[in-house]
């Protein structure tokens, strides 16, 4: 796929999405008036779209979470693990003993 038929894609996918979530807002927005009786119950596909479609919403948003949670245990270890060599460093000196044994094995001078 070129570039170009990738940016018309992406916009085309961008205004499916815009549109499904005004297509949302307007539902909700909408005055409930007074109910009869035969309209209470919705047709099986309204009620079919909108349960599928906060279904999935609920799904992207328990995945992002997942994501972010897991993000933030990486970067906490990232983190950990500098501080831990760093004080090691100035404890023991090992940083500048290992980068001369690289330097030595690679043969960088």
């Amino acid at each position: 796929m070129s570039k170009k038929n990738k940016a018309k894609f992406k916009k085309q996918i961008k205004a499916q999405i815009l549109e499904e979530i005004a297509k949302t807002e307007t539902a909700a927005a909408k005055p409930a008036a007074k109910p009869t009786a035969p309209s209470l119950v919705a047709p099986k596909s309204q009620v079919g779209t909108t349960s599928a479609s906060s279904a999935a919403t609920i799904q992207n948003l328990a995945q992002i979470k997942y994501d972010l949670k897991k993000t933030a245990v990486v970067v906490a270890g990232l983190a950990l693990a500098i501080v831990a060599l760093v004080l090691l460093d100035q404890k023991y000196g090992i940083l500048l003993k290992f980068g001369n044994i690289l330097f030595q094995v690679f043969n960088i001078n």
